[in-house]
C-alpha cells in the first residue's frame, strides 16, 4: 500500500513537473512582454517565494489535522488556474497578483506531498527514495524544458501555459482519484 502512495506520488508530481518546465526558464522573458524588465521578473519569482515560505509553516500546522490529499488536489488545481491566468495578463501587476496566488497554492502543496512521501517510505531507505523523488521530478522538468521553450518559439506563450494547465488539472484529479483509491 505504501508502495502505491509513493509510486502515485512521483507520477501525479512528474505530470506536474512537465507542465511547470514548459515555461520556468523562459519566465523573464514572458515578464517583459508584459512591460516588465529584469528586475520585475526577479521580483514576480521573489514574491513567489515569499508567500510561499511564509505560508508553509502555518498551513503546514493544518496538515497534523487533515489528509494531504485535499492540500496536495488544492495546489495542482489552483496552480492551473494561475497557469490560465497567465495567459490574460496584461501588466506586470497581474503578474504580481498571479505570483501571490502560486505562492499560496505553493504553501499548500510542497509540505503536503513531502509530508506523504515521507511517510509512505522505509525510514532505512530515505535517502534512495529521495533521490528517486528528485530523479523522476528532475528528468519531467527537464523534458518540459525543452518542450516548452520550442513551443513558445513556434506557437507563442500561451499555447505553454494552457498545456501547463491542462497537466496541472491533471495532476490534481489524478491526485484526488487515485490518493483515494489507495
Amino acid at each position: 500500500m505504501e508502495k502505491k502512495i509513493v509510486q502515485t506520488l512521483l507520477a501525479v508530481d512528474s505530470v506536474w513537473s512537465l507542465g511547470v518546465g514548459l515555461f520556468f526558464p523562459i519566465f523573464a522573458i514572458f515578464s517583459s512582454q508584459v512591460g516588465g524588465d529584469i528586475t520585475d521578473a526577479g521580483t514576480a519569482a521573489a514574491i513567489f517565494i515569499f508567500v510561499t515560505s511564509i505560508l508553509e509553516y502555518p498551513i503546514g500546522k493544518l496538515l497534523d489535522h487533515f489528509h494531504e490529499k485535499y492540500f496536495l488536489v488544492f495546489d495542482y488545481l489552483i496552480e492551473g488556474i494561475v497557469f490560465i491566468g497567465y495567459i490574460f495578463v496584461d501588466s506586470i501587476y497581474e503578474l504580481f497578483i498571479l505570483q501571490i496566488l502560486l505562492g499560496i497554492a505553493n504553501a499548500f502543496g510542497d509540505p503536503a506531498w513531502e509530508s506523504m512521501y515521507d511517510k509512505s517510505t522505509p525510514i532505512n531507505k530515505s535517502g534512495s527514495a529521495w533521490a528517486n523523488a528528485h530523479f523522476f521530478v528532475g528528468i519531467f522538468n527537464a523534458i518540459g524544458i525543452i518542450l516548452g521553450s520550442y513551443i513558445v518559439s513556434i506557437y507563442g506563450f500561451s499555447s505553454v501555459f494552457f498545456i501547463g494547465a491542462v497537466l496541472s488539472f491533471l495532476a490534481s484529479g489524478l491526485a484526488a482519484y487515485y490518493i483515494k483509491k489507495v
